[in-house]
């Protein structure tokens, strides 16, 4: 889960829908999770909160508190609501992984 939330950030970062303030940035990491269910039935959509954590040379950190609202897909990943399309449906995304990323995997 940690893992997959911080894939997203770093999606995020890729997209310039954020930025983190650390120069060089070395590594992201999620905090421990505090995750809840949003319903009784098994397989129900659930909610983790949490803080990323952008790590940069020289120890600087920018931290940014996330709660996002996730599935877990059929094929075991996790999907995190990304809001609703033009019709009202709700949009999931599988983020790509870090290794993907030029932000994150940049040496």
């Amino acid at each position: 889960m940690r893992n997959t939330i911080a894939d997203y950030f770093c999606e995020l970062a890729d997209q310039g829908r954020i930025q983190p303030r650390v120069k060089r940035l070395i590594r992201v990491e999620s905090s421990p999770l505090n995750c809840g269910a949003l319903g009784q039935q098994p397989g129900s959509n659930f909610v983790c909160g949490g803080e990323m954590r952008f790590i940069g040379r020289g120890n600087d950190v920018d931290t940014i508190a996330f709660s996002p609202t996730l599935r877990r897909e059929e094929d075991g990943r996790f999907a995190l609501y990304v809001g609703d399309d033009e019709e009202g449906e709700p949009v999931w995304r599988v983020p790509a992984p870090r290794s993907a990323s030029k932000t994150c995997s940049a040496p």
